[in-house]
């Protein structure tokens, strides 16, 4: 019943069975056990006490307990007494230990009825009342040195502890130590004022509990219903729940609704055939120091993908590895939130899949039945570097960002391809001065020929090149522009939509006949496109045909060329040159004309560099944004801590990255710490030396280092670009930097943090109390757990009995281990054998069981 933990069930602790005069049954007698416990489960009432009026009968109670064992119900023994106060008495439900109170064919609740009950007659009738009052109970119950409590029935109505007394007495009545001890809630609390004015009365809370007082099977869990949390079968977990009402009595059914992981099965390996069971709020993973907790949890976070932190990522690897053996596997089976069922599945070395509960493969993703969870290893809370607080965030709320870090990844590569450009270009620009002069040289040598008379002569051959060279060019263009065209065919929006055509519509026809028109006009264009390729093909075999002609025609005057340069006989001037000559006049003119291009050009590159920057900006604060909202949430959910962001606001990081990548060309210390206060990040700095002239940095430095500067940008822009400067974040630990505060202090208050999150299904810890002391543990971390793990489910390994006993842990898995093989044991923290571990085993085990109860008897108040 128990093998996940600790768990809310249905309780009925107001039952009458047919040996109680006001109850009725006219079935077989041999049917009435078996029919009152069907009764019970079709209600779903997995724990009923018996409370026949001042009447106890043992064989009906065994009965009904051997058979509703076999159902997984529990059934408590117990009596409705009648006792003395006010005018027709008060009926208190007493639920009795069995164990103390039954013994074999023995038992004592008779013996204390006899007692109460001595010399009156008709003692089963419900309005007889016994000798005592209730004080005078309590004190005869207590002489028989055995467990038990009392519930007030029905306290509204006749003989109900509000109806039949008045607030003197019960004032008086609740400041005996007796009362306060065994009185433990109140059944069918039902109007708001009396419920408030019998709290002012007490002087202190307890819970509101509801019973059917059935007086037949068909009554049975009719009414209201009765809910408590367990984690055992016996009385005292019973009584633990009642000390802890707060958390584990309610008149509404608790559900689950978060994912969690149910259990963890291992083949091969140190716990091979060994199955683990996980409750969806708080296990903890207890033993002593070395014996292989740790092991678990770095099993559960290999299986579910989450990678360690570097600086261990090895030796942890080792863990897992030890723990599985090669071949090893674990079957995880999991709950999403919406209650469906999965299988994760890993094997040592392979990658984790996942698949239904009949291991047929869905494609789904880990993280997408168990949302976003986390792991804490032994150092993660310790390591506080530069950025921790950021990165812990993020380790938190990733997810939410993971949008924005694609985009700026898009972006940055936009602005890098951006920047490469407009250092070609620059470089063209750059070589006008030099093509001016070449262009000059190049005239110079063309007006000798002319002054020789030689240009007339070769003009013609020239003036042929230059034609040839044109036309040469048109039919590379226009093959090229073709090409482009034949491209466009193959666009792949166009080739989707014939398919989108063949869509059917259910709701909107009509619409879709209309769009398949228009669609149909688009995909037409296809054809249109195909006839002008035609067209552009035809053209590029005509400029073709006439290249060939302009050839031909040059071939055939080959002879005459040559014989007016044999003509030509002047020293130290090749009539070939000339022709050479005026081809590169020709091309430097148009590289020079070009430049004019570049400069408008590089004009629109800037401008888009310009909007790149914004819209990386732009980008990051809206990631800015996300950031800011989680810890807004997180500010509002607890006292302890206060967050702050500030956009780019790690200037140290910034700073430190500066001087590793600028080592070298001589920047002072001094300069350097100017650099934060003119730009905001690396982007910033590119953006200043490549595109703004160096107009900001020039402020700071020599020429020589700026020339250093300028050229190691320009080799490792790229890089420079992704090298974002962080959002800085702050941690006040109860109003004070969490680095100023002690190791200790610091982790308490990143266990705090981790706890306040509302994003994750599951939570895990590796040993957080080698960064805590006790006193941080009780007065805030406890605290945080049990508001928390309704909503989320904790996994702990830990070796301090505090987590587990003062946080009330639904399920703990002891372990233990030695080279060959490790065992472990699972139960909730209200099983005995469990308590007797966490003594034994745990640091402050005893210790925590009495703090425990300690706190319970101030919950109280």
């Amino acid at each position: 019943m128990f093998k996940q933990g600790t768990k809310w069930i249905r309780a009925d602790f107001h039952l009458h069975t047919r040996v109680d005069k006001e109850f009725s049954y006219s079935g077989e007698d041999n049917r009435f056990v078996s029919d009152y416990v069907e009764k019970l489960k079709v209600e779903g009432i997995d724990l009923g006490v018996i409370t026949n009026h001042n009447k106890f009968d043992l064989n009906e109670y065994k009965a009904l307990k051997d058979k509703a064992r076999k159902e997984d119900i529990m059934i408590f023994p117990g009596v409705e007494l009648s006792v003395k106060e006010g005018a027709n008495g008060i009926h208190c439900l007493i639920v009795f230990k069995d164990s103390d109170w039954i013994n074999g064919r023995k038992e004592s609740i008779n013996s204390f009825l006899d007692e109460t009950f001595k010399g009156i007659e008709n003692r089963e009738n419900e309005n007889t009342r016994c000798n005592d009052d209730l004080p005078a109970v309590i004190k005869r119950l207590d002489t028989y040195e055995k467990e038990y409590f009392i519930l007030m029935a029905h306290i509204e109505q006749k003989s109900g502890f509000i109806h039949e007394c008045d607030g003197g007495l019960i004032k008086s009545l609740s400041a005996k130590t007796g009362f306060q001890k065994r009185v433990l809630g109140f059944q069918k609390g039902r109007t708001r004022d009396k419920m408030k004015q019998l709290n002012e009365w007490l002087g202190y809370k307890l819970p509101y509990i509801e019973g059917s007082d059935c007086k037949s099977i068909d009554s049975i869990g009719k009414g209201k219903k009765s809910f408590i949390k367990v984690g055992d079968t016996d009385f005292d977990s019973l009584v633990i729940a009642f000390r802890d009402f707060k958390n584990r009595i309610s008149l509404e059914h608790k559900s689950i609704n978060h994912g969690h992981i149910r259990s963890i099965e291992f083949l091969g390996g140190k716990l091979d055939g060994k199955k683990i069971h996980l409750s969806p709020e708080l296990n903890s993973l207890i033993g002593i120091r070395g014996s292989g907790k740790s092991s678990v949890i770095e099993v559960i976070r290999y299986v579910l993908n989450i990678s360690p932190s570097d600086s261990d990522k090895d030796y942890k690897n080792a863990v897992v590895g030890n723990l599985l053996n090669s071949g090893g596997q674990v079957i995880m089976e999991v709950q999403d939130g919406i209650g469906d069922l999965y299988k994760i599945k890993r094997i040592l070395g392979e990658n984790a899949h996942v698949t239904n509960l009949d291991n047929q493969e869905v494609g789904a993703k880990v993280g997408s039945v168990l949302r976003a969870p986390l792991y804490f290893g032994q150092k993660d809370l310790s390591a506080m570097d530069n950025g921790f607080e950021l990165k812990l965030l993020d380790k938190l709320v990733g997810e939410k960002t993971e949008s924005y870090k694609v985009d700026l990844q898009d972006l940055e590569n936009n602005l890098s391809v951006k920047m490469k450009e407009l250092l070609e270009l620059e470089s063209k620009i750059n070589n006008g001065e030099e093509l001016n002069k070449t262009l000059a040289d190049v005239r110079h040598k063309i007006q000798i020929f002319e002054k020789e008379g030689v240009s007339e002569k070769l003009s013609k051959q020239v003036n042929f090149q230059q034609d040839w060279t044109s036309i040469k060019n048109a039919v590379k263009l226009t093959r090229r522009y073709k090409g482009k065209l034949e491209k466009l065919l193959n666009v792949d929006e166009l080739n989707e939509l014939p398919n989108f055509r063949e869509n059917k519509s259910e709701e909107v026809s009509g619409l879709f006949g209309k769009l398949s028109i228009e669609i149909g006009k688009v995909t037409h264009t296809k054809s249109s496109v195909q006839e002008i390729i035609n067209e552009v093909a035809k053209s590029e075999q005509e400029m073709s045909n006439i290249l060939v002609n302009i050839q031909a025609t040059m071939k055939s005057l080959e002879e005459d060329f040559a014989k007016i340069k044999r003509e030509i006989d002047i020293p130290n001037l090749n009539p070939d040159d000339f022709s050479k000559l005026k081809a590169q006049e020709e091309k430097t003119i148009k590289s020079i004309e070009e430049i004019s291009v570049y400069e408008t050009k590089k004009n629109e590159i800037i401008d888009d560099i310009r909007l790149l920057v914004n819209r990386r900006n732009e980008t990051l604060a809206k990631e800015l944004r996300v950031y800011e909202f989680e810890i807004s949430k997180i500010n509002s959910c607890q006292n302890s801590l206060d967050l702050t962001i500030v956009f780019k606001g790690n200037k140290e990081y910034f700073l430190q990255k500066l001087k590793k990548e600028f080592k070298g060309t001589g920047i002072s210390a001094s300069a350097y710490e100017n650099f934060p206060s003119l730009f905001s990040d690396f982007t910033m700095l590119v953006t200043d030396v490549l595109v703004d002239g160096s107009s900001t940095i020039s402020t700071i430095l020599t020429e020589a280092q700026l020339d250093k500067i300028k050229k190691n940008i320009i080799i490792n822009y790229d890089s420079y670009i992704k090298i974002a400067t962080p959002n800085q974040i702050e941690i006040k630990y109860h109003g004070k930097s969490i680095i100023k505060h002690s190791m200790g202090q610091r982790a308490s208050a990143l266990v705090l943090f981790i706890l306040s999150q509302n994003e994750n299904n599951l939570i895990m810890i590796d040993q957080p109390e080698d960064d805590l002391d006790n006193q941080v543990i009780y007065n805030e971390i406890i605290k945080e757990i049990k508001i928390r793990k309704p909503d989320v489910q904790f996994i702990f390994a830990t070796h301090n009995a505090n987590i587990p006993v003062l946080g009330d842990s639904e399920q703990v898995i002891a372990v233990t281990y030695n080279e060959e093989k490790m065992d472990i044991e699972t139960g909730s923290v209200d099983r005995k054998s469990i308590q007797n571990k966490i003594v034994d085993i745990m640091e402050g085990g005893q210790e925590a069981f009495n703090r425990r109860t300690e706190i319970y008897n101030v919950w109280k108040n």
